[in-house]
């Protein structure tokens, strides 16, 4: 028996140093590993299909396909489907039909043959794909940064489409000078420590995370990524929205955060005042609400769906 409990404790030893390991070796990778199977636990399906370009494209869908309206869920810059799977499961108990797409060259979806495969442009293509490949007619969709630049570029290019839009603390409409465009590149592709430590600052204003130096040193390891540097580097200034604020559904909410440091808040409220879209502000929150604050997240993001529906009925 003695035998047996060393044993036992020693395997709870060697499991906790491993998972541990992994942690600090990639702390980015295991949280989403955990997300994976925290939505396959809650039954999520994995879908295949090919965008237009021939890059091979993988969603994560929770729920019936053949649901009226699903609810499409875009990343940002630097991450995946996985960023979104409080907000999918929460969705699910309001027994919404969710769809989570991992944008190209992000997640499990491929790496495009091209550069121009990281763009803008082919990104709402990968939008337009996903609705074709799993038969949607009307999506609400809901994007998060540059997945929220991409969502009102793609209800600018498909309106039809588009039964409710909610943009989350989304690029695309803050005025950026020529001069300021390689210092904000910089800023969100860090080459060192220092850029990194200053990059979680910016995302996060209540850091969900510990905030040691292996998870930071992650982050900039992760923002050096194809995805992220041949993404920046591919947007240009005709990819911009500032200026078409007015052409937006009428059924668009917004939702951003009090403290956020990479979109400010008047960005936000520049938005609301041209677009006509109710604006939802997260107290103490900064650019990555979802993750600082989910439950606030969540009742906002069930009031902004509910808002927008109001406008689009």
């Amino acid at each position: 028996m003695k035998r047996l409990l060393g044993a036992a404790v020693l395997g709870g030893v060697l499991a906790g140093s491993f998972l541990l390991g992994l942690f600090i070796a990639d702390p980015i990778g295991l949280a989403g590993e955990i997300n994976e199977r925290r939505l396959a636990f809650a039954g999520a399906r994995n879908e295949s299909f090919l965008s237009h370009d021939g890059t091979r494209l993988r969603a994560i869908t929770l729920g019936p396909l053949s649901a009226e309206t699903p609810v499409v869920l875009l990343h940002g810059l630097g991450a995946d489907a996985t960023y979104w799977a409080d907000a999918a499961l929460f969705l699910k108990a309001q027994a919404r039909t969710v769809v989570l797409l991992d944008l190209p060259g992000s997640g499990r979806s491929a790496r495009p043959a091209s550069p121009e495969g990281y763009g803008l442009p082919a990104r709402v293509a990968a939008v337009e794909a996903l609705a074709e490949a799993l038969g949607f007619r009307r999506m609400d969709v809901v994007g998060h940064s540059l997945g929220g630049w991409t969502a009102a570029s793609y209800a600018l290019s498909y309106p039809r489409r588009i039964a409710r839009l909610v943009l989350v603390d989304s690029g695309g409409f803050t005025p950026v000078k020529p001069e300021e465009v390689e210092e904000l590149k910089r800023r969100l592709a860090p080459d060192n420590r220092t850029g990194a430590t200053a990059l979680v600052d910016l995302l996060f204003h209540r850091k969900p995370f510990p905030v040691a130096g292996f998870v930071r040193n992650a982050f900039g390891r992760n923002y050096r990524g194809p995805n992220v540097v041949v993404t920046l580097d591919q947007l240009s200034e005709k990819d911009g929205l500032v200026g078409r604020e007015a052409e937006l559904p009428r059924s668009t909410a917004i939702i951003w955060g009090a403290k956020e440091a990479l979109f400010p808040l008047d960005d936000a409220r520049r938005l609301s005042r041209l677009s006509g879209a109710p604006l939802h502000v997260l107290d103490g929150v900064g650019h990555d609400g979802p993750l600082e604050d989910p439950k606030a997240f969540h009742a906002a993001l069930q009031r902004a769906l509910a808002s927008a529906e109001s406008l689009a009925d």
